[in-house]
């Protein structure tokens, strides 16, 4: 009996290799050929972010042919914030808010042959970030949608939690396995997307998409009916974000909002790894009533070990805390577990003071 438990932490644990045994990113570059781009930020309330966001703009090597902030009905100085930094202020419309007609708005107004899709909270972290991301396009030979998650900045001991949710979304995705691009994009990361103008009107890009949609779910969709192609990449010493820095309120509010719903684009065989691992990391608290000290130690460092390097590929996730991490499993477990009785049974969340049915 015992021997079976032993194999069950070690497939549990293998399938975390196997669901995040993968993590390109984009490569440093010498040139880039110059190219118009604009860049699109769709925003409500983010007078606190937006700083950062273009003093990172403002640094950037690689000239900016166009900055929108398109401004989703914010109530603080959102609009004022960007005038201040030379963007040009689009608003969407009364009877059409949210995030995807922002960003469908921004994308019709843009002249430049390339839109960059950012959010208000992101930042790049290098001055050749955005060379960089263009010159991975580039090599992509310009071809469909190109997606990168940011690398997730957690500064107090809550955000923290957010560890195992930037891994799941990277990995559920399914383009971070072992196969690498031999298993179909599921989708994109909406923080940071770069595609053609002419691509993304000939998809129709974010239009008529409702306001409980999952935007970047559905984008890539659009893209993969075209038979367009979908690149994904990590975010680390490219772009960064830091989501929820308002307490813990909003990042339960965050995370939970429509995680069940991204959950549907998963491949089957991949979901079952990624519930086999998540199970195993929580599973491996027992291990101490089954075995002596030493193998308990040996099974938990293990486990330990492959979440500390995950961890440094995704954020600035502590190692100290990280010791804790079966306690960062539940919690993603139970948040799980409320964003589907949200998604399925009451079917509307609360983000940013505006009700969204789904």
């Amino acid at each position: 009996m015992k021997d079976g438990w032993i194999v069950c932490w070690l497939l549990a644990w293998s399938a975390g290799w196997i669901v995040f045994g993968r993590f390109p990113l984009i490569p440093k570059v010498k040139t880039v050929k110059e190219t118009r781009v604009s860049i699109i930020i769709p925003a409500r309330n983010e007078a606190l972010n937006l700083p950062k966001l273009f003093q990172s703009l403002h640094r950037q090597t690689y000239p900016i042919h166009q900055v929108i902030l398109v401004d989703d009905g914010s109530t603080d100085p959102t609009k004022a914030v960007a005038a201040q930094n030379g963007a040009a202020i689009l608003s969407t419309n009364l009877d059409q808010p949210g995030k995807a007609a922002a960003c469908w708005q921004g994308a019709q107004a843009a002249t430049g042959d390339l839109l960059l899709f950012l959010d208000a909270d992101t930042a790049f972290v290098a001055q050749d970030g955005l060379a960089r991301l263009i010159r991975a396009f580039d090599m992509k030979g310009r071809q469909g949608l190109l997606g990168v998650q940011p690398y997730h900045l957690a500064l107090h001991t809550y955000e923290q939690l957010s560890y195992v949710f930037n891994v799941v979304i990277m990995a559920g995705l399914n383009r971070f396995t072992i196969l690498g691009e031999k298993m179909p994009a599921g989708g994109a990361f909406g923080p940071c997307l770069l595609c053609t103008k002419q691509a993304y009107m000939q998809v129709k890009g974010h239009q008529g998409m409702p306001l409980g949609i999952l935007d970047d779910i559905a984008l890539a969709q659009r893209f993969l009916s075209a038979q367009l192609p979908i690149h994904l990449f990590g975010g680390r010493t490219l772009v960064a974000f830091r989501m929820y820095p308002q307490g813990m309120k909003q990042l339960i509010q965050g995370w939970s909002k429509d995680f069940a719903t991204a959950a549907q684009v998963t491949n089957k065989w991949l979901m079952i790894g990624i519930i086999g691992w998540i199970v195993g990391n929580i599973m491996v608290l027992f291990a101490g009533l089954i075995y002596s000290w030493p193998v308990f130690v040996a099974i938990y460092a293990c486990y330990y070990g492959q979440n500390l390097l995950f961890a440094k590929r995704v954020g600035t996730f502590h190692a100290g805390w990280l010791v804790f991490f079966p306690c960062y499993f539940l919690f993603f477990l139970m948040l799980f577990a409320w964003s589907a009785i949200q998604t399925h049974r009451q079917k509307s969340v609360t983000w940013k003071d505006r009700k969204i049915d789904l």
